[in-house]
Formats: C-alpha cells, sequence, structure tokens
C-alpha cells in the first residue's frame, strides 16, 4: 500500500504544541528548543515533549534533524 503510515488523531495538546512552534519559527526564524516547548505548555519535563513531538512528527506535521540542538522543522 502507497499510504502505510498510521494517522495518529490530531488531540487539542498536539495542536497546542504545533500552533506554539508556528508562531515561535514566525517570531524568532528558528525553531525552539525541548525545554522552550515544555515551559511553554507549562510542562515539568521535556519527556512530555518528546512524546507529543514524536506523534507530530507520525502525522508528517514535522521532521526531525539528527545532530541538532533545535532539531525539528515543519512540513509544509
Amino acid at each position: 500500500m502507497a499510504n502505510d503510515i498510521i494517522k495518529v488523531p490530531m488531540t487539542p495538546l498536539m495542536m497546542k504544541l504545533l500552533n506554539f512552534i508556528k508562531k515561535y519559527v514566525k517570531k524568532n526564524k528558528y525553531y525552539p528548543t525541548y525545554q522552550e516547548m515544555a515551559d511553554a505548555l507549562e510542562f515539568k519535563s521535556k519527556n512530555s515533549v518528546t512524546v507529543l513531538i514524536n506523534k507530530l512528527e507520525q502525522r508528517k506535521e514535522i521532521k526531525r534533524l539528527k545532530g541538532y540542538r533545535r532539531n525539528i522543522e515543519l512540513n509544509g
């Protein structure tokens, strides 16, 4: 099958993170760190951001770049 990707449903929290990333990039011209995303969403741990980033990556909303501190990039 051409579309073997399992589509993860977009949750309100995923949408909140995605919107934060978009606004951050528009304002700063670079991507936020995981700590900045955790702070913005009032998470106590960066691990919570990692879980959401993984889901956004599965949805093809973002992609991660290996070897970079600010290692995410918006798709489209």
